[in-house]
């Protein structure tokens, strides 16, 4: 099982520029900025309190259920659904607190959308390779050389 509370400890310290001590004050300092250190370092062996789990969502920035699910799989080695990739379980959560249909129908569309998207922006790399691509394998073909498959890099 992986780390996943030590993991998005870390993702909010690096990437998002989260201190210890902005999590731990979310907390009300309990727990304190040493034991968020040590959480990002996976140095913690005794999982927090259930008690202290909705200070932790804010700090977190998570809904309090994933909170509980990052526990049980940290420090219990139990996942909430094991079929639902790591990447997509924070918009599990919380879409999870979705009530209203209306609502829920639209962040449907909105993630069939942004698939549809992904799928035509790989298509769009298959359909339309780059010209200098191109070249390079006619010119393979002239020289009897095989070419498996032209595709043009991903741009940043």
């Amino acid at each position: 099982m992986a780390n996943v509370f030590s993991e998005r400890v870390a993702h909010l310290n690096t990437e998002a520029g989260k201190t210890y001590q902005e999590m731990a004050v979310d907390c009300d300092l309990k727990p304190s900025v040493t034991w968020w250190n040590k959480a990002r370092w996976n140095e913690i062996k005794i999982p927090p309190e259930p008690g202290l789990y909705p200070r932790m969502a804010k700090a977190l920035e998570v809904p309090e259920r994933r909170v509980a699910e990052m526990v049980a799989e940290q420090w219990c080695g139990v996942r909430p659904d094991d079929t639902v990739p790591e990447r997509l379980r924070h918009l599990m959560a919380v879409a999870r607190g979705v009530k209203n249909d209306e609502d829920l129908k639209l962040l449907v569309d909105l993630a069939q959308a942004l698939s549809q998207k992904c799928g035509a922006e790989r298509l769009v790399e298959l359909l339309d390779p780059d010209p200098d691509e191109v070249i390079k394998k006619m010119e393979a073909e002239k020289g009897g050389r095989r070419v498996v498959k032209v595709r043009r890099a991903a741009s940043a």
